[in-house]
């Protein structure tokens, strides 16, 4: 899974949305492609410690190495979920400190980063559903989108055998439904973004004295971005209501 990583950590970043079809691919002749719309290409700054067993390494390849483990899979506040390192810019020259064995160097580097726009169009599939939160969304890396109920298309309903939601529609042939499938794709646009810290002691221990689930447990399991979406709206919904016919026939 991802974690949380506060931004007190980072000296400084820059984001830059690309349009490009190749996510931290490498053109013919060394050309390098950004990454597709729903990822932000972001140029930050760190200072890196190399420990004393990585001296004998490549600096580029040591420096990497520790960017790979501090930053992949992190969610960083307005910048989004880390899902590779695209390159280094720069590595200015080491330092050490009194009593510390490690060099250090401030770094510029890359990264790829998940962070759709407002509004952008997604096509994951749906992993979960239930009456109160909605329908749960997946893009296979990233398994934290949700389509409340208020962004379902109207007029629907939760229908609690099929323990699914439901586009309820009227046609010259009587009522139908079509249902949200969970496994099947689905198309959505996103409404917002919401970044949450994890949950002190203080907010567990709270919510432990009302009888709440715990944050961070297991049965609360802590999201550190969350993605808003709507499959409310032309060509949105389950990928298959537009086959030819679908809508005619429902579900």
């Amino acid at each position: 899974g991802y974690t949380f990583y506060h931004t007190s950590q980072i000296i400084g970043f820059e984001c830059t949305i690309s349009s490009a079809l190749a996510l931290a691919s490498r053109a013919p002749h060394g050309h390098e492609t950004g990454p597709p719309p729903m990822f932000v290409l972001c140029t930050l700054e760190d200072k890196v410690r190399l420990a004393p067993k990585d001296l004998r390494l490549d600096t580029a390849d040591a420096v990497t190495a520790v960017l790979e483990k501090t930053y992949l899979d992190r969610v960083i506040p307005d910048l989004g979920l880390v899902v590779t390192l695209y390159d280094l810019l720069d590595i200015g020259d080491g330092y050490v400190f009194q009593s510390d064995g490690g060099v250090h160097h401030d770094t510029t580097f890359r990264v790829v980063a998940f962070r759709p726009s407002q509004e952008e169009v997604l096509v994951g599939e749906v992993i979960s559903q239930d009456e109160r939160t909605g329908v749960h969304v997946g893009l296979g890396f990233f398994e934290d989108i949700i389509i409340p109920p208020y962004g379902m298309p109207e007029p629907h309903s939760w229908d609690p055998e099929e323990k699914a939601w439901s586009w309820d529609l009227e046609g010259e042939e009587g009522a139908s439904q079509l249902y949200f499938e969970t496994g099947l794709p689905v198309r959505l646009q996103v409404t917002g973004l919401t970044y949450t810290p994890p949950p002190t002691p203080v907010d567990q221990s709270a919510a432990q004295s009302r009888g709440d689930p715990i944050p961070g447990s297991a049965d609360c399991p802590h999201a550190p971005l969350v993605v808003t979406a709507k499959a409310d709206g032309d060509g949105l919904g389950m990928v298959h209501w537009y086959d030819e016919g679908a809508m005619e026939e429902g579900s």
